[in-house]
């Protein structure tokens, strides 16, 4: 109690500060464009010697309060590339400034973020390394779903669940359960350890995805191990009118219909209206058909397994000049079909449908209260659905029944209702403020949890960023967490340090512990059947880790039309009282769950970017460690035993925009092999997963203005079965080793893209 009564009164405290005697305002606004005309985001604007400021829009406009009479105006972009303008501030009226141009062109500016920012900025200036997919690279690659468009990033791996049609990733060597997946910011509900949700979320509405390597628990809570991905939507339109349209078909391998069953079919629409007074709503429906694919099997079923997917979204929202107020609601129709092989005694097949249905609906809103206290909140009510449904089909009189039988029929539901309250308070000139309180309710049923359970949580966290001189920057925080079901952690701290070591070279150094508490599933699972006994366990404690990065950041050349930027990056991660499943001491023959494990990671990145005219190119290189458990058994250790085992990455994204013809993109990764020690027949054993390469080859031309046609060609290097000498390897669900499936071979896509108003 002593230790929530101290955090209450640090909130509270830093959400009152005294206000000091408020002088006479008025109104500014203005605009400003980079030095190649473009909008320039999220650059400060504030007025010279007074705490009054604000930054930029998407479309590089302003708006703030500033004290009457003369004063200098000054827009800042990077360190040391600032503009100065003389202003005169009239009371009663709107003070408009003509547009202000930067030195930096649109591409030197770079991408802007907003995770784990007190306030959207440049990337270059965040303290966290951030890795930015964005809107530009999802049109180029041709996505169709978040796995497709991060295969080829550095970092990322990807597998494939064959019996249940889904697909899992790691980000630097942890597995999707250490990764944390927000949609704006709000974490979404899960089922299980597998990121679902990832192709749960519409293509379509995705404006940027932000990646950030490393813990970031202080901020986001549980999962945030490993890192962050955070999913950002589409913003408003321009005013007036605004529609989105997309058609997009695809071959899975050499296996197509025209818009229909076989091969991937994407449809969407999206109707929006955007009012001069702030007002503004739109409405969207994506149908997403894939399906499924035949290999090498002969029978009914199927290698990959069919899904079809309907997805309706909408926002309504509100921007005032010192505030603003968004809902958004979304939900998402999902089934993935099995195919069962034909019994010859029977003549009938037993199929199975995964049945999803899942409900989002978010707030958001902002709240500048004064130039130098502002509030953000961010609340979330989910709900999750999933049915397994087997059927048993009459070849000869097409009948079908449902199938009885253990586990045969299943239904599990979660929900969820989160809420997050921030305010950024500038106390001083170079030291801000972030408290802030979070609530978390979770409940779950189904067959398979013992009962209908719940968690509840409440989180505070207080983060302080301070810039003594111009060139050092650093930020600390520390939250903690009550929760209802298990011992949260009493603290959990984080500290980042950015260092401007010349006008074109950064170094950001980083400590941070992570934590994840067990999921409903592991505290409460019940699984009974004449193959499995399966509970969970209610004692669980939650994984922590101990996690350190350092990056250095070269801009060697910069200049209107080159760019050359070299980023070298290192990491080490700590796992302690890793969940696992073990077999229960007093009953060998029950499995439970477990704080049994500890893992560790490390690595280095070396990572180029070029931009020279209308080429941009990206090559980088990781190696990703990953640590070797048998080296803690004395029986298992020797000479020939390292460590870390390390596997290779190497990435390559290279762009040629033709001014309005065409851009032609290449999207390239060499994934190396993935070898670790496994005890087989009383022995340790390397196993693992061999190297393959990936590629996809883009093209996009502009028809007439607002609509773009794209063509291209998806794993050119037609892979598909990756060789491996781990049993189970594909998913796990009874699949032999021998193979893992990556793909299904070299396919072809085509499609058309209308924008206006976006």
């Amino acid at each position: 109690m002593k230790q929530k009564s101290i955090l209450i009164t640090i909130f509270l405290l830093s959400l009152f500060p005294a206000l000091s005697a408020q002088q006479k305002t008025a109104l500014v606004s203005g605009e400003v464009i980079t030095a190649d005309g473009e909008p320039a985001e999220a650059i400060s604007v504030f007025i010279e010697d007074t705490p009054y400021g604000t930054t930029t829009d998407r479309y590089g406009k302003f708006k703030m309060q500033a004290p009457t009479g003369k004063h200098t105006l000054v827009v800042y972009s990077f360190r040391a590339h600032r503009v100065e303008v003389p202003i005169e501030v009239v009371a009663d009226t709107e003070n408009h400034i003509p547009p202000i141009t930067i030195i930096e062109t649109s591409q030197q500016l770079g991408e802007v973020v907003v995770t784990g920012q007190f306030s959207p900025q440049s990337l270059r200036n965040s303290l966290y390394k951030v890795k930015v997919v964005g809107r530009d690279q999802i049109e180029k690659k041709g996505a169709v779903n978040a796995q497709t468009l991060l295969n080829t990033e550095l970092g990322v791996r990807l597998s494939n669940d064959m019996a249940l049609g889904e697909t899992d990733f790691e980000l630097l060597g942890m597995s999707g359960n250490n990764v944390k997946v927000l949609l704006d910011g709000v974490p979404l509900v899960e089922r299980g350890a597998k990121k679902q949700v990832l192709s749960q979320i519409d293509i379509n509405t995705i404006e940027r995805v932000e990646i950030v390597e490393g813990p970031m628990s202080v901020i986001y809570g549980t999962d945030a191990l490993a890192g962050v991905i955070n999913i950002i939507t589409r913003k408003r339109g321009k005013d007036g009118i605004n529609i989105g349209a997309r058609l997009h078909e695809e071959s899975v391998g050499s296996e197509y219909n025209f818009f229909t069953e076989k091969g991937i079919h994407n449809q969407h629409l999206l109707l929006g209206y955007t009012m001069k007074n702030g007002l503004y709503a739109d409405a969207g429906f994506t149908h997403n058909g894939f399906g499924g694919w035949r290999g090498n099997e002969t029978g009914r079923a199927l290698r990959f397994q069919s899904k079809e997917q309907y997805i309706t979204s909408g926002t309504v929202g509100f921007i005032a000049d010192r505030w603003k107020i968004s809902y958004k609601p979304n939900f998402v129709n999902e089934n993935i079909l099995t195919l069962g092989d034909i019994n010859e005694l029977t003549n009938s097949a037993v199929d199975k449908e995964f049945i999803v249905k899942r409900f989002t609906q978010q707030l958001h809103s902002d709240v500048e209260a004064t130039n130098r206290l502002r509030f953000n909140l961010a609340a979330s009510h989910q709900s999750y659905n999933r049915r397994t449904r087997t059927t048993t089909l009459d070849m000869a009189t097409g009948k079908r029944t449902l199938a009885l039988g253990e586990s045969l029929q299943d239904e599990t539901g979660f929900n969820l209702i989160f809420g997050r309250l921030t305010a950024v308070w500038k106390t001083l000139d170079n030291l801000t403020l972030q408290p802030g309180v979070e609530y978390q309710v979770s409940k779950g049923h189904g067959d398979r949890i013992d009962g209908e359970r719940s968690i509840n949580q409440t989180a505070m966290f207080l983060s302080a960023e301070y810039t003594p001189i111009e060139w050092f920057s650093a930020r600390a925080g520390v939250r903690s967490t009550i929760n209802s079901s298990y011992k949260a952690p009493k603290a959990i701290p984080s500290i980042n340090f950015k260092f401007g070591i010349s006008p074109d070279m950064d170094l950001r150094l980083s400590y941070g512990r992570g934590f994840r508490a067990p999921t409903l599933q592991e505290l409460y699972f019940s699984f009974h059947n004449a193959n499995h006994n399966i509970d969970g366990n209610p004692d669980l404690k939650a994984e922590h880790s101990d996690s350190y990065l350092a990056s250095w950041v070269w801009r060697m050349v910069h200049n209107n039309q080159t760019r050359y930027t070299l980023t070298v990056s290192g990491y080490f991660n700590d796992f302690k009282n890793r969940i696992s499943m073990m077999r229960r001491a007093d009953k060998p023959e029950f499995i439970t769950y477990g704080n049994i494990g500890k893992y560790k990671t490390t690595g280095f990145s070396i990572e180029n970017a070029l931009t020279w005219k209308n080429l941009s190119a990206h090559v980088n290189f990781m190696m990703v460690g990953r640590y070797n458990l048998l080296n803690e058994e004395e029986q298992w250790q020797n000479a020939n035993m390292t460590d870390f085992r390390f596997s290779p990455e190497l990435s390559a994204s290279i762009n040629y925009d033709w001014e309005k013809v065409a851009s032609i993109s290449l999207f390239y990764k060499y994934t190396g092999k993935r070898h670790e020690y496994r005890i087989v027949e009383n022995n340790p054993v390397l196993q693992g997963l061999n190297d393959y390469h990936w590629c996809d080859i883009t093209l996009s031309h502009p028809i007439v203005k607002y609509l773009t046609a794209n063509i291209g060609v998806r794993n050119l290097f037609n892979v598909s079965e990756v060789t491996s000498t781990v049993p189970g390897s594909s998913s796990g669900h009874g699949t032999s080793g021998g193979s893992a499936q990556m793909g299904y071979g070299r396919s072809f896509f085509a499609g058309l893209r209308f924008d206006l108003g976006r």
